[in-house]
């Protein structure tokens, strides 16, 4: 009788076993648990299995009312978010991109970041495609109101290789607002870019297609651009630390009531 009563029982917890990884298997989670800030909130998303040999997922960060996250250049002043995912488990690499931002007046400054909920999308190539793969995030990022605190969220989640994700059309908006890259070939037929004499700025002029609504430039450090509306154009003003610059390199995304897109242009 003892004999098999042990045999039932080991058949028992090994049902249990097959039943709780079929459970698992039809019930993956799609978000990871949410990090709470002071006056935000972050978590990461998925949109479901791998497609094309890629995951596509997402940081979602979620503000208090009247605050503000940033940009990934934010302007003179700000700090845009930091990525690590270097203890991620089965991961070759992991490409974060951004929905084009607004300028926002901060406190008389004017930044580029978020004024509400934001969904940064991510481009997740697993090292091997038949293994397990999970995301760990350690996320830097600022949530400002009435005073600028930084936040920190250390975010983890299993992708799962099956099932509907809830988030997928969400993830898959937020892919859609992204810039469109485009090349400096094409780039020469949507705007063009003339010196203002040798003060360190220049004047843009959009192209087409479609109505030009806002501008934001990126060059790298030292230098700084900072961007104002010039009556149907654009001026740009260079800067290397507090000082005005004569030529960089930059990277130029504009946005119109048509979409947005990314560009390099060459400041000289």
């Amino acid at each position: 009788m003892r004999s098999k009563f042990f045999v039932f029982a080991s058949l028992a917890v090994t049902l249990a076993q097959s039943l709780a990884t079929v459970s698992l298997a039809e019930n993956p989670t799609f978000a990871s648990a949410t990090v709470k800030s002071a006056a935000s909130r972050a978590r990461l998303l998925s949109a479901g299995p791998p497609q094309n040999g890629a995951y596509h997922a997402a940081v979602e960060i979620a503000l208090d009312p009247e605050t503000i996250t940033y940009w990934r250049q934010p302007g003179e002043a700000g700090s845009a978010p930091e990525f690590d995912f270097s203890n991620s488990v089965n991961v070759a690499k992991v490409e974060p991109s951004f929905p084009a931002p607004k300028h926002i007046d901060e406190a008389g400054t004017i930044v580029a970041g978020y004024d509400s909920r934001v969904i940064l999308p991510l481009k997740v190539t697993p090292r091997d495609p038949n293994a397990p793969t999970t995301l760990n995030l350690l996320l830097n990022y600022a949530s400002c109101g009435k005073i600028c605190l930084p936040a920190r969220a250390d975010l983890s989640l299993a992708l799962p290789r099956a099932g509907t994700s809830p988030h997928a059309a969400e993830i898959a908006d937020a892919e859609q607002s992204v810039p469109e890259k485009i090349t400096a070939a094409e780039a020469k037929k949507r705007f063009t870019l003339s010196r203002n004499g040798t003060d360190g700025s220049w004047r843009l002029r959009y192209l087409g297609p479609g109505q030009a609504m806002d501008l934001f430039a990126e060059a790298p450090a030292p230098f700084f651009i900072e961007t104002t509306r010039a009556g149907d154009a654009f001026e740009l003003k260079l800067f290397s630390g507090d000082q005005p610059a004569t030529s960089a390199d930059a990277t130029l995304t504009i946005v119109t009531d048509a979409g947005a897109f990314e560009a390099p242009a060459r400041l000289e």
